[in-house]
This record gives structure tokens, C-alpha cells and sequence, in this order.
């Protein structure tokens, strides 16, 4: 007969029988075609295996049964001797009940030792044949201790997510005060996310008696007496979580404390953080995924909104060369151009005269070597005292070593000029492949390139001269010359 024959015939639902299957109890013919071929037999063991297993007894006995290692009376009488057991304990709590109950006795004045002494006795008295056993006492009610959460899932994952919460919150505060958190070290941002969430969640716990993450996936914690947990005590749960359950982040040392937390869940045992505190858990739901997965996405939406921000210039629209100057030592400060980059107020480095309409800025300073012997400036381009065009120009002969022309600054003159205008990209990834192009041009031959607003161009004429992608220009023969041009304008 089919599988559906035999789930009908039977009675019992195919997941169970392909459960008996699994554990060797029941063992049908295959077909040809791989198909299940239940016979009369097979159907006679379902049937006794439904039985007996409605009678209690085990899998494993009914596996020592079907190989014959096992006699059903011997079965039966183990499984008789254990109602007995569970009837006689439930007929002594009754017979304990009502003498207690007739004595009229008083909470205070109740002497406990006789009637548990009661509850202990066996349930027959030895000596008399038969099948002899004892009542199992009965263990105090699980509801007699507080609730606590056995789950290594939910507490790693809500704890996790708490921690990012805190990085986030904290790289966005390091965003706001002009701080780039790309100069911070990783191990730093750790460091003081930890600190900074060691006061923090015992404060959320005191007013919400819940975190964010726990929230998410319905956790919540109370004091024994179920009021909120004071301050103190929460502070004092999250610096023993972090040595009992993290290590304080030692190498081997936190891994060791992660497993030893991990087995506590999986054996059902406390932990030693949680002593003293009411840990609920509600049903656990796929919904708390996605929540969570949604809250992380609008937190890191969120972080990278202000990262984004906080990488324009102050500056917005059209710029003097004053505001330019503002925009370009911010980006400098912020950004971490390397060496000396700033520019005073009126858009020179130090020490450099202006000249009408061009404003000449030397380079000579920003180089580690000078080998530049002529035309080393900025040229600002303006129109009723507006920026309309930044260049920079260089030009150098008979080098005797290899040189690299300075494009990196045509870069942050993109950054100061560009980034504050209406059309300019607000995300930062969107910036940064605007740079990212920029730096896949060709340098050695030049070229023109549309960016957001600006025209980008480099020329660059050179004699006796090879070029090395790494390297720079290196001089083929004793007389030559190279001289660049690079150009941001902005389009009308």
C-alpha cells in the first residue's frame, strides 16, 4: 500500500511515521521506482507501535522490542511500576493535603518536617513482593524561581546589536564634533563603545527595563519584586557580563568565556550576571528578524546620512577664494591631507604675494623635493570675486631622477570647489566614485573629464621622459622637460 493508504488506515499523521522509519522501528519495501511499499505486517507493527507508544512507553524500548531483545510483560510491568509510582505520589500530596488540612493548623504555627517526611515515604513498604518502588519526591514548582532566558540566539544576537548601536551612535558624535572616524583606530572605537554602553544600558534598563536589542526580539528585565532595576545593579550585571560572558575582549581568554556562556544556555542553567534579576522572554517570532533587520538598516541609513554631511565643505554655492581657502583647509583638517596644506585667508600659501586677477600659490613648500623650477602656483580664475576656475601649473628640465607631478591636490581642489554646489553628490559613495574615476585618468597623457557640475582637465608635454605608473617620470636622456596643467572649472 502507498504512504497516503497507510496514513489512512492507520490513523497516525505520515510525519510521525516517517519518524518511526527514521528510528529503525518500521522498515517498508521500496519499489522500483524508490516509492514506500507498505504491507499487512508493516501496517500490524504501525498499529502496535501507535499503541504502546500511547501507553508510554519509550522509543527506545519499543526498538529493544522489535529486535527481540526485550519481553513486552517485562515492559509493561516497568511502564505499570511507573504510573504506580506517579499515582501513589499524587494519592500521597492528597492524603499530606487533607491531614494538614484537619489539624486546622496555621501558617505560623505549621511544623513542616512531619509532612514532608510524609511525602518521602515509599509508596509501598518493602518486604511484601511484587514490584517494589519509591514515590519520586516532587521538585519544587519551576514558577518557584525566577524566570531567566536559555536562549544563546536571542541574548548574543540582542547583545550584539546593542553594540552596534553604540559604535554607530558614537561614530556619528566623532562626525559631529569634526572628527573623522576614519583617522580613529577600530580597536579605539571598541574600546569606547564599551565604556560608553557601560553607562548607558544600565540607564536604559532603569527607565525601559529593556535595550534596544532586547526590545526587538521580547526581552525585557525587572528586579525580583518586578520594578524596574536600579542603576547601580545594572552596572554592576553589565561589568560581570562582560568578564563572565566576554572576557573583556582578552584573546582565547574571551573566546573561552563565549563558549562557557554558550553551554550554560544549552544546559538550561543560569547566568552568573543574571542572579538576582527577572529575565522575560516572549514567544519567539520570525518577525523579530526582520524588526531587527529593519532597525539596523534605518541605523546605519541614519550613520551614514551624518557621515555624508560631515564630509562637505562649510561653503555652499558659488565661493571667493576665501571661502575656497575655509573649504580646503577644513577638507584638509578633516579628510587628513598629507603635509603642509593650508591656506590662509586670502587663498595663498604663506608668504606669497597676489598678482591682479591671478592669485599665484607656490607648491614649493607642500613637496618633500622641489625640483619644480618654475611656475610652481594655484591659479584662481574669478568673475565679480566668484571662483570660476582653479589651475595648477608646473614645469621642470633636466631632471636627473625620477619625478611625480602633484595631482593629488587636483583631488581636494574637486572637494573645496565642487562638493558644495547644488548638483554635487550628497552620499559619500557616490563621492567617492567621483574620485575613484579620477583616479583611473590618464595622467601620463592627459584628459578631459565631466564630473557634477565641473569640467576636470590635466595636459601634460614632455621631452626625454618615460613613465612609471608607481614611480613617477623618469629622465631617457639628459635634456628633457615636462610640464602639467591641471584644471577644475565649473560649468555654467
Amino acid at each position: 500500500m502507498t504512504s497516503k493508504e497507510m496514513e489512512s488506515r492507520s490513523g497516525v499523521p505520515r510525519a510521525n511515521i516517517r519518524y518511526y522509519e527514521a528510528e529503525g522501528l518500521l522498515t517498508p519495501a521500496r519499489r522500483g521506482n524508490g516509492y514506500r511499499d507498505y504491507s499487512e505486517e508493516d501496517l500490524r507493527t504501525l498499529e502496535k507501535i501507535k499503541l504502546l507508544r500511547r501507553l508510554g512507553v519509550s522509543v527506545e524500548e519499543l526498538r529493544a522490542l522489535g529486535a527481540g531483545k526485550a519481553d513486552l510483560t517485562a515492559v509493561l510491568d516497568r511502564r505499570l511500576a511507573e504510573l504506580g509510582g506517579e499515582q501513589a505520589s499524587l494519592e500521597r500530596v492528597r492524603q499530606v493535603c487533607g491531614d494538614l488540612r484537619r489539624t486546622g493548623a496555621t501558617y505560623a504555627a505549621l511544623d513542616p518536617g512531619r509532612y514532608l517526611a510524609d511525602l518521602d515515604a515509599p509508596a509501598l513498604p518493602e518486604g511484601e513482593g511484587g514490584l517494589w518502588w519509591r514515590a519520586v519526591p516532587a521538585e519544587l514548582p519551576e514558577a518557584d524561581t525566577l524566570p531567566t532566558v536559555h536562549s544563546a540566539f536571542r541574548r548574543f544576537f540582542a547583545r550584539l546589536f546593542d553594540e552596534f548601536l553604540m559604535i554607530l551612535a558614537l561614530i556619528a558624535g566623532m562626525c559631529l564634533a569634526g572628527i573623522n572616524p576614519g583617522m580613529v583606530s577600530s580597536l579605539g572605537a571598541s574600546l569606547a563603545a564599551t565604556v560608553l554602553l557601560a553607562f548607558l544600558e544600565p540607564l536604559s534598563l532603569r527607565i525601559f527595563g529593556t535595550t534596544p536589542g532586547k526590545a526587538l526580539l521580547g526581552m525585557r528585565l525587572t528586579g525580583p519584586d518586578g520594578k524596574p532595576l536600579p542603576y547601580s545593579e545594572g552596572l554592576s550585571r553589565y561589568v560581570l557580563m562582560m568578564w563572565q560572558g566576554r572576557g573583556f575582549f582578552i584573546p582565547i581568554w574571551s573566546l573561552v568565556q563565549m563558549v562557557r556562556s554558550w553551554l550554560r544556555c544549552r544546559n538550561g542553567e543560569p547566568q552568573p550576571w543574571d542572579d538576582g534579576v527577572a529575565y522575560f522572554a516572549k514567544p519567539f517570532r520570525a518577525r523579530c528578524i526582520l524588526w531587527m533587520a529593519l532597525a539596523a538598516a534605518l541605523a546605519l541609513t541614519a550613520g551614514e546620512a551624518v557621515n555624508s554631511a560631515c564630509q562637505l565643505p562649510p561653503n555652499k554655492g558659488d565661493l571667493t577664494v576665501a571661502e575656497f581657502a575655509e573649504n580646503y583647509n577644513r577638507q584638509a583638517s578633516y579628510l587628513g591631507f598629507d603635509g603642509r596644506t593650508y591656506l590662509d585667508e586670502a587663498g595663498q600659501w604663506p608668504d606669497r604675494p597676489q598678482a591682479g586677477n591671478q592669485i599665484t600659490i607656490s607648491l614649493e613648500d607642500l613637496l618633500e623635493t622641489n625640483p619644480w623650477d618654475d611656475a610652481k602656483i594655484f591659479h584662481y580664475t574669478r568673475e565679480d570675486g566668484r571662483i570660476t576656475a582653479v589651475s595648477l601649473t608646473g614645469s621642470v628640465r633636466n631632471i636627473e631622477t625620477h619625478i611625480e607631478t602633484p595631482e593629488q591636490y587636483v583631488p581636494r581642489i574637486v572637494m573645496a570647489l565642487t562638493w558644495g554646489r547644488e548638483e554635487a553628490p550628497f552620499w559619500s559613495w557616490q563621492r567617492q566614485d567621483q574620485l575613484d574615476e579620477l583616479s583611473r585618468a590618464d595622467w601620463e597623457h592627459g584628459f578631459t573629464l565631466r564630473q557634477s557640475g565641473a569640467v576636470i582637465t590635466a595636459q601634460v608635454e614632455q621631452t626625454g621622459l618615460l613613465y612609471d605608473s608607481y614611480y613617477g617620470w623618469w629622465p631617457a636622456r639628459e635634456e628633457n622637460h615636462l610640464s602639467f596643467t591641471y584644471t577644475v572649472a565649473l560649468e555654467e
